[in-house]
């Protein structure tokens, strides 16, 4: 028997209250955004929550930061790698938080949830710089949270449904067992969290972007990423037959000016990326 409505909304409600750490990052997106916000203002919100502080001062201690002496406090921290250098870690980290766990029911390790949340912020950063449509940072975090309603699927199935059969794809089994597909929980999730509307929207339509109630580019690109990344985060030891994906496409190059030449680029640079921020964190 599928969940019901009130069992899936509990669920939803459950992952809403798990961690602070979400909230913080969409009112960071929200100060990115401001021109009158500086240093301080974002230092101040991050140091709000004790974790996220401690992670974002760590990080910025790694060697990949590691410039003049050790900071010791979120100011120092955010003073040392700036503003937008501050919020691109900490999209990291709330989205290692939150996606760095086991779903049980979809057999899928929290290492491979998390480097395949991972791979999609890094691509669609890239391809939101490469093709100037986007912000670079809004498809960062657009992809690293665009997979985060199976959070909340993964918990309803634990407490009232079977696990995911290895013979059916995650997306099967959620159109057909769980009754609730992972885009549609994860809009509610990041709406909850007061992510803005073009966010969400993003999330919500990322299967199907010509569903948006208004074009939405960063739902069009989800669906590309979708089709160019290998599921679970295997970029490293799985290359992309590019070819069969400009038969398959859609017509997202060519409304972008993508090449073949120009994706296989775009996922060289997501591979080397991806190795740096994983040393990292």
């Amino acid at each position: 028997m599928k969940p019901t409505q009130e069992q899936f909304l509990l669920a939803l409600a459950r992952i809403e209250t798990f961690s602070p750490a979400p909230k913080v990052l969409s009112r960071a997106m929200v100060l990115l955004r401001d021109p009158l916000s500086d240093i301080g203002s974002i230092a101040a919100l991050v140091g709000s929550d004790p974790t996220l502080a401690t992670d974002i001062i760590r990080c910025s201690n790694s060697a990949y930061y590691r410039v003049g002496e050790p900071v010791r406090s979120i100011g120092e921290a955010v003073q040392k790698i700036g503003m937008r250098e501050t919020i691109r870690m900490l999209n990291v980290t709330v989205a290692r938080t939150m996606a760095g766990k086991d779903l049980r029911a979809y057999g899928l390790a929290g290492d491979a949830f998390w480097a395949e949340s991972l791979l999609h912020g890094l691509f669609l950063f890239a391809l939101a710089d490469e093709t100037e449509k986007a912000d670079p940072d809004e498809a960062y975090t657009v992809g690293l949270l665009r997979f985060i309603g199976r959070l909340a699927i993964d918990r309803l199935m634990q407490e009232h449904g079977q696990p995911r059969p290895a013979n059916l794809s995650f997306a099967a089994w959620e159109e057909t067992q769980v009754g609730f597909i992972q885009a549609h929980a994860g809009a509610l999730l990041l709406a909850k969290w007061q992510f803005s509307e073009n966010i969400v929207q993003a999330v919500a339509c990322q299967d199907r972007p010509d569903r948006a109630p208004t074009p939405s580019w960063l739902a069009g690109a989800m669906r590309f990423a979708a089709q160019v990344l290998p599921s679970g985060g295997a970029l490293a030891d799985t290359q992309p037959e590019l070819a069969d994906l400009a038969a398959a496409d859609g017509g997202f190059m060519q409304a972008n000016g993508l090449s073949l030449d120009a994706v296989g680029a775009l996922l060289a640079t997501t591979r080397r990326t991806f190795s740096q921020v994983r040393a990292v964190f």
